[in-house]
């Protein structure tokens, strides 16, 4: 039935980008349609209307006055879900002042752990390797309340700049201890809690797990954003700040997590904050769209990351999140890419990211360096460019194999490197 068309038209007239012959146009407003109109939660009627006819005329005096309840509600919400669409374009970054920084879209280096001190020189002149991405964790930055050293992330990034490089920088909030660094066990720091902020502790890992949903944690939280938005968000080489919260927009590290301890779950759901508060659904998706929303007041100028998970502790919201995220100009994305990711070519997670390329530019990290569990890097690429991929995060051990100069270099890497830079840049991959 084409009566829904009408609330897509009248979106689509508002972020235009349904171009091509009548075929081409009419596919785009089906999928339009998919991707959109969930976000209204208007009820739409499906209803068989036995022997009508091309005409109109008897679908409605087959449907009564049912019909009109659907355009009530489309005209309601087409001004509100017209400017969410709108927003979300790259297009438009100039509405954010979030404009989209050069290269648009390229390899990085994942300086992560004991790879965050990558000056090694081959590393840096690899010239399919646009930047490097570091990640911050709270507890090593501002470990005396209001008191923020950021000299060791200066210290990273120094060659990368010097080497006429980009960098990009994470924002962990939440981590697990049995990654291998001590600070992972403790990602907040502990005057957080002398303050009044209530966490979770994961006894088997001795990981601290904060409730983001705690008033006193957001306080001190949105102001370290502030601290490091007043430092680096308008240098021109920051490609983009990943200010993802939660755990990926989980609760916590599912993966380390869950699979050792599921009852762990159970416990969680029952530890109130400081405002005695306990974890719901509906809590932590508005949670999560209040972090996206303090981020978007505090950054004016930088890009930002939120990557996405199933975004609940037992359902899945990751299309309703990745949306608000989206409306709100952000880059979307995921970690944990692997050669076999996205082979289908519909469906499941690859019809939102798909969704989103076309309004916003998507950002990918290999799920482990390449391997059995992970495919080779050439298959790594090629799934990024199955996704659309922008941006990918790429293990440190698979871009020293592919850095000439190192002693373990394998000419096979570099050529994986080279396709995925090649690749990224083309612009029927992704939104620009």
């Amino acid at each position: 039935m084409w009566l829904p068309y009408v609330l897509v038209l009248l979106t689509l007239a508002v972020n235009s980008s349904a171009t091509g012959p009548r075929e081409s146009l009419w596919s785009q407003l089906d999928d339009a349609i998919d991707r959109r109109l969930p976000r209204t939660a208007i009820a739409v009627l499906d209803q068989s209307i036995p022997e009508a006819p091309h005409s109109p005329n008897p679908l409605y005096a087959g449907l009564g006055d049912r019909n009109w309840a659907f355009f009530r509600a489309a005209f309601a919400q087409t001004a509100v879900l017209g400017n969410t669409i709108g927003a979300a374009s790259p297009r438009n970054a100039q509405k954010t002042g979030r404009a989209p920084r050069q290269p648009e879209a390229g390899l990085l280096y994942y300086a992560k752990a004991d790879y965050a001190f990558a000056d090694n020189a081959d590393v840096i002149a690899n010239p399919h390797i646009c930047g490097a991405m570091f990640q911050v964790i709270w507890s090593e930055v501002e470990k005396a309340n209001g008191v923020c050293d950021w000299s060791q992330l200066d210290q990273w990034i120094k060659p990368w700049l010097e080497g006429n490089k980009k960098v990009a920088i994470r924002i962990m909030w939440l981590t697990s201890g049995y990654w291998p660094k001590p600070y992972y066990k403790k990602p907040t720091p502990n005057w957080v809690w002398q303050e009044g902020a209530k966490f979770a502790f994961h006894a088997p890992s001795s990981t601290e797990i904060p409730l983001i949903w705690d008033p006193i944690y957001e306080r001190y939280a949105w102001r370290f954003l502030e601290q490091f938005a007043a430092r680096y968000d308008d240098n021109p080489n920051l490609l983009f700040v990943d200010v993802t919260p939660g755990a990926e927009t989980n609760p916590y590290r599912f993966g380390t997590t869950n699979r050792r301890g599921p009852e762990f779950k159970e416990k969680f759901e029952d530890i109130e904050a400081s405002d005695g508060r306990s974890y719901s659904e509906e809590l932590w998706v508005k949670t999560i769209k209040e972090w996206v929303d303090a981020s978007d007041r505090i950054f004016r100028h930088s890009p930002l990351l939120v990557t996405l998970n199933t975004g609940g502790l037992r359902t899945n919201h990751m299309a309703a999140i990745g949306d608000y995220c989206v409306g709100m100009g952000f880059y979307v994305g995921q970690n944990g890419l692997k050669g076999s990711s996205y082979v289908e070519a519909v469906g499941g997670r690859v019809s939102p990211f798909h969704g989103w390329s076309n309004d916003t530019k998507l950002f990918f990290e290999m799920a482990a360096r390449s391997g059995p569990r992970t495919g080779s890097l050439m298959e790594v690429m090629k799934a990024a460019e199955r996704i659309h991929c922008r941006y990918l995060n790429v293990y440190p051990e698979d871009v020293l194999r592919g850095s000439r100069g190192q002693p373990d270099y394998d000419p096979a890497y570099e050529e994986a490197l080279a396709y995925g830079a090649r690749m990224l840049g083309r612009p029927e991959h992704g939104a620009r």
